[in-house]
């Protein structure tokens, strides 16, 4: 045996139980409730801004497959605003929801396939065109014919910022937490 043991048990009295007490449960659960509190009040905030981010990205992603599209098939692409999700609507509302089709003309065809649609904008979140565009028209060297044009996103309840895509004649979409100018986004 090692030096300073003995065979013997040291026995440490009666049973004890180690736990919380009155005062240490009391704070815990203060603190507790405190953080739950917080992340109650910060939750529809957070859960809005990444709807909005969804948003933003989808849209995003369609201009940038409009582009791609039209330089691979060497025709025009076009996006427009669509509330039947078959054909363009004559708006410049995009919440309903998008289609993404290829023509010359401008206008989809019976014929004519669906590249992409997209789904109705989020609860609370609004979407306009800047210059009240109605359509986006990819040329086959990817440049989007026409003027610059902007997009902005806005929640209607307040609780995520507003984003605004830019779109150049180059055909890019850029992301800005301003206006396309860099003056404050004004939302409804």
């Amino acid at each position: 045996m090692p030096a300073g043991i003995t065979g013997r048990r040291q026995r440490l009295g009666p049973c004890h139980h180690t736990g919380l007490t009155l005062p240490e449960l009391l704070v815990t659960l203060a603190v507790v409730s405190g953080l739950a509190v917080a992340a109650t009040n910060g939750l529809p905030g957070f859960i809005q801004t990444n709807r909005m981010a969804a948003e933003v990205n989808a849209f995003v992603t369609a201009l940038q497959l409009a582009r791609s599209e039209a330089v691979k098939h060497g025709r025009r692409v076009v996006l427009c605003p669509s509330a039947d999700g078959e054909y363009c609507a004559d708006s410049s509302q995009w919440k309903p929801g998008w289609i993404l089709f290829a023509s010359d003309n401008r206008e989809r065809e019976a014929d004519e396939a669906l590249l992409q649609s997209g789904n109705p904008l989020g609860a609370g979140i609004l979407m306009r065109s800047g210059n009240y565009r109605k359509r986006i028209v990819y040329q086959p060297d990817g440049s989007s014919g026409g003027s610059n044009s902007s997009f902005t996103f806005c929640d209607t309840r307040r609780r995520a910022p507003p984003r605004v895509i830019c779109l150049s004649n180059t055909g890019r979409p850029r992301l800005t937490r301003t206006r396309c100018d860099g003056r404050p986004i004004d939302c409804p």
